[in-house]
């Protein structure tokens, strides 16, 4: 497959995260009963885990197969999703609710960066002056590797891979409470 295949791929991976948070969101808002809840409350550790690895698993592929040069602020964000997502696969496992709370908090530091990180790249314009303040003029964080459907960026994907986790760890912890 070529990387803009599996680009697209996670591209809609992420639209249906974001779709799975919206859906979440107004379950839990309105007075009707959408079942979203009910449905991932269940599997919600699964879910957080799974959202997690295949960030993860995406970034490798980018990076070891499509050669995409990760610059710093890319580093910075598997700095965070990596260990989310080994503390999220023993959750699943052990149970121990300081890995689910670690998990939480590296994923609440990655959307900041993951958010800065789109920031940078929203402001990108080396014609005039601007290449970002963050990064290494010859890998610079504003450079766009992958843009689908005219916005979805590999920051743009790990922001929502770490705010799916949010949700789904928010959602586990609403359902064991």
């Amino acid at each position: 497959m070529s990387p803009q295949t599996v680009s697209l791929f996670f591209a809609l991976l992420s639209l249906l995260v974001v779709a799975g948070i919206v859906a979440l969101i107004a379950d839990a808002l309105t007075s009707a009963d959408l079942g979203v809840i009910r449905f991932l409350g269940p599997i919600s550790a699964e879910a957080a885990a799974a959202i997690a690895t295949t960030s993860m698993l995406g970034s490798l592929y980018l990076s070891e197969s499509a050669d995409y040069n990760p610059c710093r602020l890319c580093w910075i964000q598997r700095g965070f999703m990596y260990p989310a997502a080994f503390l999220l696969i023993a959750y699943v496992f052990v149970k121990s609710a300081i890995l689910k709370w670690v998990a939480f908090a590296l994923s609440v530091v990655g959307l900041g960066v993951a958010a800065f990180h789109r920031y940078e790249q929203f402001v990108y314009d080396p014609l005039a002056g601007h290449e970002g303040g963050f990064c290494d003029p010859l890998n610079p964080c504003g450079l766009p590797w992958v843009q689908e459907f005219g916005f979805i960026t590999i920051p743009t994907m790990a922001g929502i891979g770490f705010a799916g986790v949010i949700a789904m760890i928010i959602l586990n912890t609403r359902k064991t409470a």
